[in-house]
């Protein structure tokens, strides 16, 4: 079978383990990544049952499950998490979930969620309710109980009149944020310093900055850091590997660990930029 097509900016879903929801309604956690399907295809999962037994979970009566739909990042990275000649061992070798539907599997790059992203709860009878939606960088999940100032290291950033900013892209607009203690003219406080301002999008450029290194002999991303210590994703499929390195499990196959910035060697960086439509 050969690999299915993606749009552009496609509406992607992901399924929310109980640690993942609870971050997002406790602490306003807005980072994804990891096993993603597009929302158009998993359309017939519509219960709990189908949708976690399609992710290769066990959980007969469950009463609901929760997921996030959102739009595909502008400068994120969507991949076949089973190309051939990789020489990985993914969650789903087959690039498919288990479901008697055709729902293609797909790996998304650690980023921020989108602008607009919806917070979707599905109930054992079929009933879905959106519960939350993503009002941006500086303002977080609406209704979330806290809120997470944000990390230059995972996310859509902006160059805008020679500064880098954090950067969330609505529409034909841009809106930036910034901690500041005082705003300049024309922004909005939204949070004690935390400011945010719209500008056209054409004004800006739009990237992802990537780091990558090496730990204790394997592959990491850093998620966050500081002059000490950062805190890293370990990029193995191996599980048992992560944890005997020291790394948590977040999630099915995602993996992290905050390290001593002494351990990490082989540092490099990329930048991931959005071209602009030929107009």
């Amino acid at each position: 079978m050969s690999e299915p097509e993606v749009p552009a900016r496609p509406v992607l879903q992901k399924l929310l383990t109980h640690g993942l929801g609870s971050a997002i309604v406790e602490d306003g956690y807005d980072q994804v990544g990891g096993v993603v399907v597009l929302a158009a295809d998993a359309r017939p999962l519509d219960t709990p049952e189908k949708l976690l037994r399609a992710h290769g979970f066990e959980a007969p009566g469950a009463e609901y499950v929760d997921v996030v739909r959102f739009e595909l990042p502008p400068a994120a990275r969507l991949t076949n998490p089973v190309e051939p000649g990789s020489g990985r061992t993914p969650l789903h070798p087959t690039g498919f979930l288990r479901a008697e539907a055709i729902v293609p599997v797909w790996e998304l790059d650690r980023t921020r969620y989108s602008y607009g992203a919806e917070y979707w709860r599905i109930r054992a009878d079929g009933a879905q309710r959106c519960l939350s939606s993503y009002e941006g960088v500086a303002r977080g999940w609406r209704g979330a109980k806290g809120w997470r100032p944000w990390t230059p290291l995972v996310g859509t950033r902006a160059r805008w009149r020679g500064a880098e900013l954090a950067a969330d892209l609505v529409g034909d607009s841009v809106l930036l944020a910034t901690r500041a203690d005082a705003g300049v003219a024309g922004w909005e406080e939204v949070r004690p310093q935390t400011w945010v301002t719209a500008v056209p999008a054409e004004e800006c450029e739009l990237f992802e900055a990537v780091f990558r290194a090496t730990w204790r002999g394997l592959p990491v991303r850093l998620l966050a850091s500081g002059p000490e210590q950062a805190h890293v994703q370990v990029l193995v499929d191996d599980e048992a590997q992560a944890h005997e390195a020291g790394a948590t499990t977040v999630e099915p196959g995602v993996f992290e660990v905050t390290v001593a910035r002494s351990e990490l060697s082989d540092l490099r960086g990329v930048t991931n930029e959005v071209v602009p439509a030929a107009g």
